[in-house]
């Protein structure tokens, strides 16, 4: 069952038990009325009943709801949300980058922050995962598109991406099996930054620098991961090209 036709389910369901339970208060309300001892402690009962049964549905309910919005989160594999990248999950990446053992991909404009915090490591990285980075190509309209979008100067992803282009090449050459790097020529949807078994996603905003912008990060074994990868696998593959010397 899907978690839509749960929430139509449970709504259906709501709105029954508490005409019930209105049904209740009511027929103990008109029973009190009869202004009898016997029948005063009836209704009084009864609009009790109703009433506690009322309070209890809502906290059950919404036990309920928490627990499908958790069933949700785990079936996607959402694991977290953050309000921004750059700063504020630099410890994230650091400890994730520190033990992994597999697969690092990552895809953005520039990668400026990346390039700042690990351009110098990736070698050493790269000895025990495989890496490959994308880069928006420096020449596509896309990156002073983005630049006005960000509201930058026109040429300043641009600048970033070929700078990041100069240090890899004086760093490692043309790469390694094991380490790659690649310029995409599509239009960049999201930026994905995958150690091993976690991705680190999000949105690319019109009037907000990319680094301040929400992140998500989701687990292996889900629905979003294996999508997201797909995506990343696609752009490597086929709309992706060398970096030139």
């Amino acid at each position: 069952m899907t978690v839509e036709v749960t929430s139509i389910r449970t709504r259906s369901m709501t709105i029954v038990y508490y005409l019930v339970h209105a049904l209740i208060v009511a027929v103990g309300a008109i029973i009190t009325m009869i202004n009898k001892p016997v029948a005063t402690a009836i209704g009084t009962s009864l609009i009790a009943t109703g009433a506690a049964g009322a309070v209890i549905y809502i906290y059950l309910i919404r036990t309920e709801t928490a627990r499908e919005a958790l069933e949700m989160f785990n079936v996607f594999g959402l694991h977290r949300i953050y309000d921004r990248r750059a700063a504020q999950i630099r410890g994230e990446y650091a400890s994730r980058l520190a033990r992994a053992n597999s697969k690092i991909d990552i895809i953005g404009f520039g990668l400026k922050d990346f390039r700042r915090d690990y351009i110098a490591e990736l070698g050493a990285l790269s000895q025990k995962t495989t890496i490959r980075i994308l880069l928006l190509d420096p020449d596509s309209p896309l990156a002073a598109q983005r630049d006005k979008e960000e509201g930058q100067s026109v040429g300043t992803i641009a600048g970033e991406i070929r700078e990041f282009a100069t240090q890899f090449q004086q760093h490692y050459g043309k790469g390694s099996p094991t380490l790659s790097l690649r310029l995409y020529t599509c239009c960049p949807m999201i930026n994905i930054f995958r150690i091993d078994n976690d991705i680190f996603w999000g949105p690319y905003f019109v009037g907000r620098a990319s680094g301040n912008t929400a992140t998500f990060r989701v687990r292996r074994g889900a629905i979003l991961f294996d999508q997201l990868q797909q995506h990343f696998d696609e752009v490597w593959d086929k709309f992706s090209k060398p970096v030139e010397s």
